[in-house]
């Protein structure tokens, strides 16, 4: 499947080093070509975002919530569809802070709980997309 960030979404981690991305890519078993094309990376970790968070689901804080409440009602849907939930902020949150809670006592800073609320709009549009 094909995806795009939009111009919004690609702003939001633009000025984020380099190594962030990286990181947020060798967590998700992307290979990260010699020479980086960071919209085409995050393309490719949003993508791969989606395909985690089927398996283990998204980590969400309580901090996530206006995030989250901003999503088209869609997008709300295709989350809570994509990590098996009813089609609700709180469900969603109450989902995502134990799967938040297991990558906090693995890694206090691990990439994908500390990129997902720059991308998570990116990802429901790609949840919803396939």
């Amino acid at each position: 499947m094909a995806f795009d960030l939009t111009d919004e979404e690609f702003a939001l981690i633009a000025g984020l080093p380099i190594e962030g991305v990286v990181d947020l890519a060798a967590e998700l078993d992307i290979l990260a070509p010699e020479q980086i094309d960071r919209r085409s990376l995050v393309n490719t970790c949003v993508l791969a975002l989606v395909e985690h968070a089927r398996k283990h689901g998204l980590p969400l804080s309580k901090y996530d919530a206006d995030d989250l409440a901003a999503l088209d009602p869609v997008d709300l849907q295709a989350l809570a569809t994509l990590v098996g939930v009813q089609p609700s902020v709180a469900a969603l949150l109450k989902h995502g802070d134990k799967v938040y809670r297991g990558y906090s006592h693995r890694r206090i800073d691990h990439p994908i709980p500390l990129m997902l609320p720059m991308l998570l709009s990116a990802v429901a549009r790609a949840a919803r997309a396939g």
